[in-house]
Parts: structure tokens; C-alpha cells; sequence
């Protein structure tokens, strides 16, 4: 029988987990003090440690650290009564198997523990560990939605290694900070980061500054890699560099050597790159922009940033970060949000993501005389133009669950999709209109212009 050791310094919590548990073949042990579980440890290891994070005395990272240490290759699940960006990296880059905010609970726990105790010993996604460092400001990556918090577990887990990196996400979304973050949790955080806008210079002058070689006062200057050595360089929009740029990154990435323009003295270099795109770079490929071989270089891992629209809940948490940051920046006495004020930024499509989140507290923070945000503080589109954006995000949302649901089914094996994919489509559709009408099939049959013998087979398809 597997063996389970819960460590949580809050009994019922504890309970909790126990409970969850309780229903699979486990043999489960509750310990409430780090010290005397660790004590235990050198006389014998569990399968598997389930942590608390937020820990009374100490925390899941310390005792990461030292089932590490004395336990060796026992794999840790770390539990977060409150997810932070911080505790997510930490956490895996100290070789977590996994972090789950406590929300996903039974479930999460539940399938966490499974896939940690399967054949493989649960190993498979543990990281070595770079040693405690501190992130720099974490900014547009904070949030506790579930896709933010598999982001940052991502980078911790990614931040120990060398791999290359490609964050990709529309403008605004904090692609460099994805890209610092992981730079700042690795063995090159005392080494520097060097970050260039790609979209900001024409070809030839992008290729002088990347590698040297231009002349300035009668002296060459030195590349943006060569200023990266030993740490990170990165590549934002690297979708719009020229071909002949992309061969030079690609010959850095493989042979670890590169040449100044005009010059065949080769450099040995070791730095590692990361780089972003707003745009499909499988696009640019089919158009012959970009070369297939740097791409599948690049994308050994791949981050997805996805737009604030698409996690709302994480614009509350968001606006008080910027709030704090700039009134003590602007040394304004502000004490907060008014409920009005919130709802107002949650209910808006923010194309400029969470960079104009950013701009637009700074703005109502500058002009505001009252102490306290609201509505009137803030410099939003019209209802016209924030119509036609939330419609705009709306479509792409549909677009983008259609998608997952097309890729689902393909890689299953499926054949014949489309009609099941549109049925589930004109479902929900007849569903959330009759909710909408108030169940008056008639009224909700004439707002989506169809029969209402169509409107019944439509909703007699989730039932049967």
C-alpha cells in the first residue's frame, strides 16, 4: 500500500485533506510539525508528501528543500490556501510534482496524487533546483485564474533548465515579464538580461545590433548577444525579423558561435534565448517569413499568455497591484476601488490587455481628488466603441473553445466532427435564449430566427 504523509500545522485543514484522500488505498499519516515529519523522513520515506503551503513557522519551499535533501526523490504536492505567482514558481523550481490552489479541490488533489504515485514515481515533472532567488516584479503575470497558475508553475519548472522558450500572446499581455521571470528563477539571474524589440529596427540594423559590428565614433559596437553572455537574451516579435537575421540566431542557438556582420572571425557564445510573437508564427511559415527549423528551435517550450478578457477574475487582484505600485510611486493617499469602479473594469473588453489595465489606474490615480477610485476617474471607450470590443472578444472566445474542441477530437481519432461541434454550438445557443426569455419558447425561437420546432429539437439534444 502507498504511503501518504499530509503536513499541515492547521488541523482541520488537515482533516480536510485526509477526507479528500480517504476514498483511495492509501495509507495516509498526518503530520502537524515540519520538524518532527522530517525527523521521520531519514527513517524512512513515504511514497509522496502533501504540503501546505503557508505553513505556520516555516513553508512548503523549506520543506521541499529538505524532502529533497533527505528524502531524495520523494515527490511533493504542495497545497495553496492563497495561490500567489511567487509561491507557484517557487514551488516547482524547488521540484515540486505539482501546485494546486486549494479551490480545486477534491478533484485536483485527487488526480494530482494519482498521477505522482503512477509508475513513473510521479518524477517525471520535477526540476533541479537553481537555489532561492527572488523575482523581479512580477507585474502582469500576477493572477490566481487557472491558466495563470499553470503559467507560473510552468516557469518555475522551466526556469532551471537552458531550454529555449517562445511566449506568444497578443500585445499587452506581459510577454517580457513571462520572459524575466523565468530568467530571475534560474542559474544566469547574476548574469544579464538583455531584451530587444525586433519590430523596432529594419533589417540590416537589427543584424549590427544583435551581433556588432557597426561603427560608432570610429569604434564597432558590441552585439546584444555578445552583452547577453553567460545569461539571457530576449527576442521580442521575433516574427518580424528578416530570414537572413533568423539563420544567424538559428546558427547562435545550435552551434553556440556566431559572426559579426562583415567578418568571418567566429565568437563562441553560451546564452540562452527566449523570445515572443504576438503573431501566428505558423502563418508567417506558410507564407515563407519565417524558417521552420529556427521555429521547432524555439519551441521546445512553448508559454501562452491568454488576454485579460479571457480570465476577468484576475482583474480585481491586477487593478490593486497597479493601485498599490502607483500611489506610493505618486505619493497619493488613495485607499481604494469603489464597487461601481470595479465592475465597470471587469466588464470591459481591454484590447490593450494588462498593460492598458496599467495605464488606466495610473491615469484615474494622477487626476482623482477624492481618495477613492470610481467610475468618473477612469478614461474608458464609449458604449459604441466597448460594444463592438466586447463583441469582438466574445467571437474570439467562441472561436477559441471551438477550436480546443476541433484539436480534441482530432487527436482522438475522430472523424466527421464539424456537425457535433456546430450541434453543441446551436445547444448552448437554444439554452442560454430560452434562459434569456424567461422560458417563453416563442420569444426565444424569434430572437435566434428559427422555428420553434427547431428551438425544441435543439434543447431535447443535451437531454437525450
Amino acid at each position: 500500500m502507498k504511503k501518504v504523509w499530509i503536513l499541515d500545522t492547521d488541523e482541520s485543514s488537515a482533516d480536510e485533506l485526509v477526507n479528500v484522500l480517504s476514498t483511495l488505498a492509501y495509507d495516509i499519516a498526518v503530520w502537524t510539525s515540519p520538524r518532527e515529519m522530517l525527523k521521520a523522513l531519514s527513517d524512512g520515506a513515504p511514497d509522496l508528501v502533501v504540503a501546505e503551503h503557508g505553513l505556520e513557522g516555516t513553508d512548503a519551499v523549506d520543506v521541499l528543500r529538505e524532502v529533497k535533501r533527505v528524502g531524495g526523490r520523494v515527490p511533493v504536492v504542495v497545497v495553496a490556501r492563497r495561490t500567489s505567482s511567487q509561491g507557484a514558481i517557487e514551488s516547482m523550481r524547488e521540484g515540486a510534482y505539482d501546485y494546486l490552489p486549494r479551490e480545486t479541490l477534491p478533484s485536483g488533489l485527487e488526480d494530482a496524487v494519482r498521477r505522482a504515485l503512477s509508475a513513473d514515481g510521479g518524477m517525471i515533472r520535477t526540476v533541479g533546483s537553481p537555489g532561492p532567488g527572488d523575482v523581479a516584479d512580477l507585474g502582469a503575470i500576477i493572477g490566481r485564474t487557472p491558466e495563470m497558475v499553470e503559467i507560473h508553475k510552468l516557469i518555475g519548472q522551466v526556469a532551471a533548465t537552458d531550454a529555449p522558450v517562445l511566449v506568444h500572446g497578443e500585445s499587452g499581455t506581459g510577454k517580457e515579464l513571462i520572459a524575466r521571470a523565468i530568467h530571475y528563477n534560474s542559474n544566469r539571474r547574476e548574469r544579464p538580461f538583455v531584451a530587444v524589440n525586433c519590430a523596432a529596427l529594419p533589417g540590416d540594423l537589427l543584424e549590427t545590433e544583435l551581433f556588432g559590428g557597426r561603427v560608432v565614433g570610429g569604434q564597432e559596437t558590441t552585439g546584444r548577444f555578445e552583452l547577453a553572455r553567460d545569461g539571457t537574451i530576449f527576442l521580442d516579435e521575433i516574427s518580424e525579423t528578416s530570414l537572413a537575421v533568423q539563420g544567424r540566431i538559428l546558427t547562435v542557438m545550435e552551434g553556440g558561435f556566431y559572426e559579426r556582420p562583415g567578418t568571418r572571425a567566429q565568437s563562441k557564445i553560451d546564452v540562452r534565448v527566449i523570445a515572443a510573437t504576438g503573431r501566428s508564427l505558423v502563418n508567417r511559415m506558410k507564407e515563407d517569413l519565417f524558417r521552420v527549423d529556427l521555429f521547432y528551435r524555439l519551441k521546445v517550450i512553448s508559454v501562452y499568455i491568454p488576454p485579460l478578457r479571457e480570465r476577468r477574475a484576475d482583474i480585481p487582484v491586477l487593478a490593486e497591484h497597479f493601485l498599490e505600485r502607483t500611489r506610493t510611486k505618486m505619493q497619493k493617499d488613495i485607499s481604494g476601488v469603489t464597487p461601481a469602479a470595479f465592475e465597470m473594469l471587469e466588464n470591459y473588453a481591454w484590447p490593450g490587455n494588462v498593460r492598458e489595465l496599467e495605464q488606466a489606474i495610473h491615469h484615474a490615480v494622477a487626476l482623482n481628488r477624492t481618495g477613492v477610485l470610481a467610475p468618473e476617474d477612469f478614461e474608458m471607450s464609449g458604449d459604441e466603441e466597448l460594444a463592438d470590443l466586447n463583441a469582438a472578444a466574445a467571437q474570439g472566445e467562441i472561436a477559441r473553445c471551438v477550436r480546443a474542441q476541433l484539436r480534441r477530437r482530432s487527436e482522438a481519432g475522430e472523424e466527421g466532427i464539424g456537425d457535433g461541434i456546430v450541434a453543441e454550438v446551436e445547444t448552448v445557443l437554444a439554452h442560454e435564449a430560452l434562459e434569456l426569455t424567461g422560458g417563453n419558447q416563442v420569444k426565444a425561437a424569434k430572437l435566434l430566427g428559427i422555428s420553434r420546432n427547431t428551438l425544441r429539437k435543439r434543447l431535447s439534444w443535451r437531454e437525450s
